[in-house]
């Protein structure tokens, strides 16, 4: 039928009235939004707060000291992200849609943002549908609606069939009405649903928060209970507001935010490296509080290529034949044969099939279940018809004896339950060399040619990966829009353990209330069947019992539960929606991928770990200092300039490059760090304070003899100085793992920035004290031989007796999982 289409009027008049055929694309943050974004952070109001008391107090060079930390902070930060988002919009497609479009009785093709509801769409085998649309005319048309349903064989599409937007055409063509565009079509409406979708915060930004929160009490206190103790000792006001702000800088962590910031990056990067790109940096973290990985199976665990693993051809020459002529290679399934007939050495399937030509086609449908095509033989010897298809349909249009139908059927059966997909082969010649017709209903009795067995093999390393998985602790939960006894062959073949209760299809999952599903869903080990809402259902289940949950997926459907997941992981091949949606895409596809993901992400929540107590114990030593002084009714034995030198100069380079240490062999192994857990649970707690008080004791013992007992304050000040700048430097050997002793770390040697940091402060620190300008600034006297000996005496004691509490921590606390959370051998 010729089709008019719509005229150029009344197209532009109903682009006005309906608008563009598009999605709505969020904006990326601009770059001065990225880089104001820096600035909110209690900390850095803290640090803003004394920046403007030290000005008030004509504080100059303190005040533009913590001015110049907040914005070099601020700077670093809005690089780093910003350079992310730029890599990432560097790594997304920029495609311009179009469309095959009659207009004015003239076919035309314009961008698919500018078809309306009426046009005629003409589509071709490869195209991707541009909008909701009725098929006016098909000619074996087969769309692949796999991201929408899940399905990864195509669908036939016939007059008055729907096709749906964003879905591909594996065969065929089609000519097509629009009748929904935009928002209006039903992959519009799953994007709607995505933004009405509240994702839940990362683990990191939950424990960070509330490490912040407790931090800034503790200090805000802390100054608040030193100010009224000063104030009725009757100290001056104003020296009471420079006391309680040197506290506050004491107690805040200025390099904490580019410890972490650095820590994420370099873990994205490092993940990046194990073929997983991490979109969104907070998510890096999270990834290690994982309980629960909810993975498809098609592409994941399998390699999502079918493979010939069993053929049984009684009649070989014909079901070659068959499997090569009666083949459109429009699916994996056909694809598969072809890929077969090529490896033949006897066999060349494209020669063979361009000799014979096909003359009629009868295209594979589900309700007739198989598919049929008549070719010409070679010149002069006729035609034949070849059948492939369901093997309980293929096999009672033979002429086999019922015995021998039946024994055909059992052997279908027995290869059924290994997992395989079973085609059966058929064939008939025809008399004459005249064109003949065929129907569904009118086939003739066919001769059997044989039967194929079908494999989409497990990929091979995923079968460790997932043993890594359990052994981590980490609960795997396979759900999939394919049969469940099909995926329950693979689950069984990669020793995955479904129990009794262990399967739950759609049906029953529709029938089960959000309660019922609550109670149900930790004992499911496959669920099969499932649609998009439904996987979004099970993830809140999941959620609400308290689990990190994964989910992967690579359709459209899947990305309401992407977004509602903890952590959402797609495929490379996914489409652009789920990509946006997810915080990970893997570029393998691969499900090894998701666990050393996983895997770096510990590693992320470790380090992180070993930053906050390396910094917090050497940030309460200076507290420590400043309270015992104003107690005590002392000078303050450091200067707000010394105090960040420390924070900034030795202890943030060291703290960054502990972001760098490798991972220790227990980190898989003592499982996922709960959602609830704190950052410093109880034994590190207790080890910063012994570090605290250390540095602290021998710090004030130094200020006390050298400058109030000796009289020169300013060499007191400078002992007291140096010990707690060496001690913070030296300190970090004991930091580095908490399960071992520095000298039986297995990594010790394997972080060779961290050791430069160490050296390079060592020197720098050794040599401000003789170089007239840093002397100056930092108010320090000049040092001698016995002076450095007895610093690095007192030190070198304090490790001892950090060890040695590791030591008695690792006899004390209970293992974890077999391990010690503290100390392990």
């Amino acid at each position: 039928m010729r089709y008019v289409g719509l005229t150029k009027e009344e197209a532009g008049k109903r682009l006005l009235e309906f608008g563009p055929n598009a999605l709505p694309e969020e904006r990326p943050a601009s770059g001065l939004r990225i880089f104001l974004s820096q600035f909110a952070n209690p900390l850095v109001y803290i640090l803003i707060t004394v920046a403007v008391i030290s000005f008030v107090l004509r504080e100059y060079r303190d005040a533009a000291i913590i001015f110049l930390t907040v914005l070099l902070n601020s700077v670093f930060g809005f690089t780093q992200e910003y350079r992310t988002q730029k890599t990432l919009a560097a790594l997304k497609k920029i495609v311009v849609p179009t469309a095959r479009v009659i207009r004015d009785g003239e076919r035309r093709e314009i961008q698919a943002a500018r078809l309306v509801p009426g046009d005629i769409v003409v589509l071709l085998m490869g195209d991707r549908v541009p909008a909701d649309g009725k098929v006016l005319e098909a000619a074996s048309f087969f769309a692949n609606e796999a991201i929408m349903t899940g399905e990864s064989e195509p669908v036939e599409r016939r007059a008055d069939d729907e096709v749906i937007m964003g879905t591909v055409i594996s065969w065929g063509t089609a000519t097509v009405e629009v009748t929904r565009i935009g928002l209006k079509t039903k992959l519009g409406e799953i994007a709607s649903s995505i933004k009405e979708t509240e994702q839940p915060p990362t683990t990191l930004q939950v424990r960070l928060k509330k490490y912040i929160r407790q931090l800034i009490i503790v200090a805000v206190s802390l100054s608040a209970a030193l100010f009224i103790v000063g104030y009725l000792r009757g100290i001056e006001f104003w020296t009471l507001v420079r006391m309680t702000s040197v506290l506050l800088i004491a107690m805040m962590p200025e390099a904490l935010l580019m410890a972490v910031t650095l820590i994420l990056v370099i873990a994205m990067r490092k993940i990046l490296k194990r073929n997983a790109l991490i979109r969104k940096l907070l998510a890096v973290e999270t990834l290690g509080s994982v309980t629960t990985i909810c993975t498809d199976k098609t592409g994941t665990l399998t390699e999502g290529k079918m493979r010939i693993t069993k053929l049984d051809l009684p009649d070989r020459a014909r079901g070659l034949a068959t499997m090569c002529l009666c083949n459109n290679s429009a699916n994996s399934t056909e694809i598969a044969l072809w890929e077969y007939l090529v490896n033949q050495k006897d066999f060349a399937p494209a020669r063979f099939s361009e000799d014979r030509a096909r003359l009629q086609e009868i295209p594979f449908a589900s309700d007739h279940k198989f598919m049929a095509t008549v070719n010409c033989l070679t010149p002069g010897n006729g035609c034949a018809i070849y059948v492939k298809g369901a093997p309980e349909v293929v096999v009672e249009m033979t002429d086999l004896r019922r015995a021998e139908k039946d024994a055909v059927l059992a052997q279908v059966e027995e290869w059924a339950k290994e997992g395989l997909r079973v085609l059966a082969l058929a064939y008939r010649p025809l008399r004459g060399n005249a064109p003949i017709s065929v129907g569904v209903g009118s086939m003739p009795i066919l001769h059997f040619a044989g039967i194929v067995g079908l494999w989409d093999p497990p990929r091979p390393e995923v079968r460790e990966a997932l043993a890594t998985a359990r052994e981590a602790g980490i609960k795997i939960k396979v759900v999939t829009g394919d049969y469940s006894h099909t995926a329950l062959k693979i689950m069984d073949y990669l020793g995955l353990e479904v129990g009794p209760d262990g399967v739950l299809d759609g049906r029953a999952i529709d029938a089960l209330d959000d309660g019922a599903l609550k109670r149900r869903v930790m004992s499911v080990s496959l669920f099969a069947r499932v649609t998009p809402q439904q996987k979004s259902r099970i993830v809140t289940a999941l959620q609400s019992l308290g689990e990190i949950v994964t989910m992967t997926g690579d359709g459209v459907n899947d990305a309401p539960a992407l977004k509602r997941a903890n952590i959402g992981i797609v495929v490379g091949t996914a489409t652009e929606v789920a990509k946006e949606t997810a915080d990970a895409i893997l570029l393998d596809s691969n499900f090894k991928t998701i666990v050393a993901a996983v895997e770096e992400g510990r590693v992320v929540f470790e380090n992180i770990r070993k930053a906050i107590f390396y910094m917090l114990a050497n940030s309460f030593a200076v507290v420590s200092m400043i309270i015992v002084s104003i107690l005590l009714g002392w000078p303050l034995p450091l200067s707000i300039v010394q105090i960040l030198w420390i924070h900034l100069i030795c202890d943030g380079p060291q703290d960054i490059t502990l972001g760098l240490e490798p991972k220790e062999k227990e980190v898989l192994i003592e499982g996922p760090k709960r959602t609830g857990e704190q950052i410093l649970d109880a034994p590190r707690l207790f080890l910063i304070f012994v570090v605290s008080v250390l540095n602290a004791g021998s710090a004030m013992f130094m200020f006390w003899y050298f400058g109030l007992h000796n009289g020169d304050l300013e060499l007191g000040r400078t002992m007291a100085f140096t010990v707690v700048t060496l001690e913070s430097i030296l300190f970090i050997f004991p930091s580095r793992s908490f399960r071992k002793p520095f000298w039986r770390y297995e990594n010790f040697w394997k972080n060779p920035w961290l050791l430069v940091a160490v050296v390079a402060n060592l020197v720098l620190q050794i040599t401000v004290t003789y170089i007239p300008a840093t002397r100056h600034l930092l108010g320090l006297s000049m040092l001698g031989a016995s002076h450095w000996a007895l610093q690095f005496l007192i030190i070198g004691a304090g490790i001892m007796v950090i060890e040695f509490v590791k030591w008695g921590q690792h006899r004390l606390v209970p293992p974890r999982n077999g391990r010690s959370a503290v100390v392990g051998a």
